[in-house]
C-alpha cells in the first residue's frame, strides 16, 4: 500500500496585473480547499538583480498579494499562508530551480488570456516549456475561470498504460479534496478489437483503487480530444486530467481549431502530470520522430 501523497505547497507564478490578481484569488482558494500553502513567484525580468532590488520586488509582491486577499477574503474565509520569492529574468529561466528549492507539489499557472479567450497558443507554449522543465504537476487556468469548489475530476488516461505512481498521486489529490475521481479512456472504431484488453486494464485499475471514490468509463469517439471534452461537459466536470509524456497532446487541446469551437475543456482548468508512456505518444509517433530527427541533427 502506498503512502497517501498530499499537495502542500502551490507555486503561483505571478505578474502582478489584473491577470496576477484574478489567479491569487483562485490560488487561495485552491489552497484553502487542499489545506496547502502558497509560494508566489515573480520573474522581475531583469538580467540581475542587487539585494536591495530583491526586497523591494518582495515587499511589491507581499503588498500585492495582501490587497488582493484582504478585498476577496473577508475575516470569517482567510486565504492560505504565503510566502513570497522573487527571481531576476523570465519564469522560465529560474522556476526549475525554485521549484527544487521549496519542494514545491504543484505549480499553478495563469492562461495568459482575457474575456473568455480561453487558452492562448503563447500561453500553451509557455506551459509546455514549464512541464519541460519541472518535476511537479502542472494546472493551467483558464483566464475565464473563477474558482468553483472541485468537486469533479476526470482523469483521461488509457486504461492499459498506467503508472501506477501517477495514479495514486491523482487518486489522492482527489481524496484531499474529497471529490469524486472518473478515469475515462477515449478509443476509436479501429480499436473495437481490442475491448476486451481494455475492460480488463480497467477491471485491475478498479481492484487497486477498491475503497476510494473513483469511476470508469470506456467511451468510442473518432476524435480523441472531442470525446474528452463531450464527456467532461456532460459529466459536469471541474477539472481535467492529463498524464503524459511529453506536451503533445495538450497542445493539441488548446491550438487554434479546438479553442475556435470554445470546446468544454478550454473552460475548465487543465492537470498535468508527467508519466512514462510504454505505447506511442498521443502524435501517433510523427511527434516522437521529429524529436528523434532533431536530436540526430544536434549529435552530428
Amino acid at each position: 500500500m502506498m503512502t497517501l501523497s498530499q499537495t502542500k505547497r502551490i507555486l503561483v507564478p505571478l505578474d502582478l496585473n489584473e491577470t496576477g490578481e484574478d489567479l491569487l484569488y483562485y490560488a487561495g482558494q485552491l489552497a484553502h480547499a487542499l489545506g496547502a500553502e502558497l509560494y508566489l513567484f515573480h520573474a522581475c525580468k531583469t538580467a540581475d538583480m542587487t539585494f536591495t532590488q530583491q526586497s523591494s520586488c518582495i515587499q511589491k509582491l507581499r503588498s500585492f498579494a495582501e490587497r488582493v486577499f484582504s478585498r476577496e477574503f473577508n475575516a470569517a474565509k482567510v486565504a492560505a499562508p504565503f510566502d513570497c520569492v522573487v527571481r531576476p529574468g523570465q519564469i522560465r529561466d529560474s522556476i526549475q530551480a525554485v521549484v527544487q528549492d521549496y519542494q514545491i507539489d504543484l505549480v499553478l499557472m495563469d492562461a495568459g488570456a482575457r474575456a473568455n479567450k480561453g487558452i492562448t497558443g503563447e500561453a500553451a507554449e509557455l506551459t509546455a516549456a514549464i512541464m519541460d522543465l519541472v518535476y511537479c504537476p502542472v494546472m493551467v487556468l483558464p483566464a475565464s475561470v473563477r474558482y468553483r469548489k472541485l468537486k469533479n475530476l476526470i482523469f483521461a488516461t488509457d486504461f492499459t498504460d498506467q503508472d501506477q505512481r501517477v495514479l495514486f498521486r491523482i487518486a489522492d489529490l482527489a481524496q484531499q479534496l474529497k471529490a469524486k475521481l472518473t478515469l475515462v479512456q477515449v478509443y476509436s472504431e479501429e480499436e473495437r478489437s481490442q475491448l476486451c484488453t481494455y475492460k480488463a486494464a480497467m477491471m485491475e485499475l478498479e481492484k487497486q483503487l477498491k475503497g476510494r471514490k473513483v469511476a470508469f468509463r470506456l467511451l468510442e469517439e473518432e476524435d480523441v480530444l472531442e470525446g474528452i471534452s463531450e464527456f467532461a461537459e456532460e459529466d459536469s466536470a471541474d477539472l481535467l486530467i492529463l498524464a503524459t509524456q511529453d506536451n503533445y497532446l495538450m497542445e493539441r487541446l488548446f491550438s487554434t481549431n479546438y479553442m475556435k469551437t470554445m470546446a468544454f475543456h478550454t473552460r475548465i482548468p487543465l492537470l498535468t502530470y508527467r508519466q512514462h508512456k510504454k505505447k506511442p505518444c498521443s502524435g501517433c509517433c510523427a511527434n516522437c520522430k521529429s524529436k528523434q530527427a532533431q536530436l540526430q541533427a544536434t549529435i552530428q
